[in-house]
């Protein structure tokens, strides 16, 4: 299986397989070079670096495309203002989607490094975050599924059709929003005219219920594009799943909901979303 990693400032594609080392050479044997890297981490402050493990000499991995059931090991650094690694620093790392981690509590060593392994199961985009001393950082990870021989496919193919609903925004919509890396490497939406012109209007949207809490009714949740896989991860990116805070509390159903409220566009979020409906109510 192929990995392929983008690094800063050195680009290159390097080929791995539950740590074992390979070329880096394409599947004709031919070398590879790989895209440059969209944003990057500020040389301005501390910041968290992410680096293959053993390859930091390499520069910063940028973004990875690997394949499901893949190890991938990683090593995570915290730099202080002056740019020297912090030793015994505390990290917090999280799967946007819930890909396994080896731990979610890191701790950097003497040489300001910690150790992540990271084992993709659930084919698509997932993102990672880590977080420590005030600072964070994501990291997009492209998980294909060559175990069941089909490639990487966008949100919209892999979505579970949703019923026909007059007047409900269309996850099209919502999901064609980009996004670049803003302050401490988060993801920053870039809302285009047509999605401004729903800020603040009343809207209609339907999804599957994600709780938030532990019990039948549920006044603070999410709602997504396609089902979830478990109630502790998210089936897709943050283009796909809006925070709603309702009205009154509901019953919580597996079957699709169709909802009612205020449309906002977050741009920053400490859940790291994009969307939120206020004052919702259901249809």
């Amino acid at each position: 299986m192929r990995t392929q990693l983008l690094f800063v400032p050195v680009l290159a594609v390097a080929l791995t397989g539950c740590g074992e080392d390979t070329g880096t050479v394409n599947d004709d044997g031919a070398p590879v070079q790989a895209e440059a890297a969209a944003g990057g981490s500020s040389d301005d402050g501390a910041a968290i670096r992410v680096y293959m493990k053993d390859m930091d000499e390499l520069g910063e991995v940028a973004g990875l495309t690997t394949s499901r059931e893949e190890f991938l090991d990683l090593a995570i650094a915290l730099e202080d203002d002056d740019g020297e690694r912090v030793s015994s620093a505390e990290l917090e790392v999280s799967s946007l989607v819930g890909n396994e981690l080896s731990d979610r509590r890191l701790e950097t060593d003497g040489n300001g490094l910690a150790e992540l392994r990271f084992r993709p199961i659930l084919p698509g985009e997932d993102t990672l975050t880590f977080t420590g001393d005030g600072v964070s950082k994501q990291l997009t990870v492209y998980v294909t599924d060559e175990a069941f021989g089909h490639p990487l496919e966008h949100m919209e193919e892999r979505a579970t059709e949703l019923p026909d609903v007059d007047g409900t925004v269309s996850w099209d919509l919502l999901g064609s929003v980009d996004s670049r890396e803003g302050n401490h490497g988060l993801l920053e939406p870039m809302f285009s005219d047509e999605l401004r012109e729903l800020n603040g209007r009343e809207v209609k949207v339907q999804g599957f219920m994600m709780p938030l809490d532990n019990s039948e009714k549920q006044q603070h949740f999410l709602v997504s594009r396609t089902p979830p896989s478990c109630f502790y991860c998210l089936p897709g990116g943050p283009e796909s799943v809006i925070e709603v805070k309702a009205q009154r509390p509901m019953e919580f159903s597996f079957d699709p909901v169709v909802l009612s409220g205020d449309m906002q566009l977050v741009e920053n979020s400490d859940m790291g979303l994009f969307y939120r409906l206020e004052d919702a109510r259901r249809e």
